[in-house]
């Protein structure tokens, strides 16, 4: 499987994310946890990105059934779950999440099958499959509950993959943003182990290059590089770091 690279979408606005269409990534996801992004917009983002060939995946703050069913609805291709720590709420996640024979979802013909009229979609059964193939179900890994739990979380039948956040991830272990340090790197193999043993995809947050590669090296199938907002606040940094002592 090729290994693939996304970024966080924080900025907002049509215009950014066509941006991002434009870099050659493989997915971004759109960050309804921290940022104050309403239905109504997500839906445009998640239809430019879609455009540009883009995977619109949403991080969600809100993990209760009607909110679930919503993103999924509005043509999310993955829901990212953040502060999970018991396998009971993952469970109860892939029923909001999942058709039968993994869940339980509602249906209502929406956007992403022409609200019903696309040929993929007339046959029921074939629809539900479709549906719980594309839109994925990830967990994020990121307290310490979920790590000692991360081998039977990644079991569950309906969990697609496990998200990897390093940074809450070292806060719950004591080890605040020491991102070298041996305790989180141990954790991070453990779910890689993990996903690798249920043959899950597993996803992990840098927030540098350097990172990024050490981790595609040790096997992980996705990067999440960043923020968008980091990435310009970054590359202007630099510029004027190149060329602000220049006299003109």
């Amino acid at each position: 499987m090729k290994q693939m690279l996304g970024t966080f979408f924080e900025l907002g606005g049509r215009a950014a994310m066509e941006c991002l269409t434009r870099t050659g990534l493989d997915y971004v996801i759109i960050d309804t946890e921290h940022n104050c992004f309403s239905p109504e917009q997500v839906a445009h983002f998640i239809q430019t990105a879609e455009n540009g060939n883009l995977l619109p995946y949403v991080r969600i703050g809100d993990t209760r059934r009607p909110y679930v069913l919503q993103m999924l609805d509005l043509g999310a291709r993955g829901l990212i779950v953040p502060n999970i720590t018991a396998v009971k709420e993952v469970k109860e996640l892939v029923s909001y999440a999942k058709f039968p024979p993994l869940g339980d979802r509602g249906y209502c013909p929406n956007r992403t099958s022409g609200w019903g009229a696309d040929t993929w979609a007339q046959d029921i059964t074939s629809y539900m499959q479709e549906c719980n193939r594309r839109c994925k179900l990830i967990p994020q890994c990121e307290t310490k509950e979920a790590l000692e739990q991360i081998e039977d979380i990644a079991a569950i039948p309906g969990v697609d993959g496990i998200f990897v956040g390093p940074c809450d991830l070292s806060i719950a272990l004591g080890i605040p943003l020491q991102f070298d340090s041996p305790v989180l790197i141990a954790a991070i193999e453990r779910i890689l182990c993990a996903c690798q043993a249920n043959r899950k995809e597993s996803i992990i947050f840098s927030g540098t290059i350097e990172n990024a590669e050490m981790w595609l090296k040790k096997g992980f199938d996705s990067v999440t590089c960043g923020l968008d907002v980091s990435m310009l606040i970054q590359s202007y940094q630099n510029l004027v770091k190149t060329l602000g002592g220049t006299e003109r």
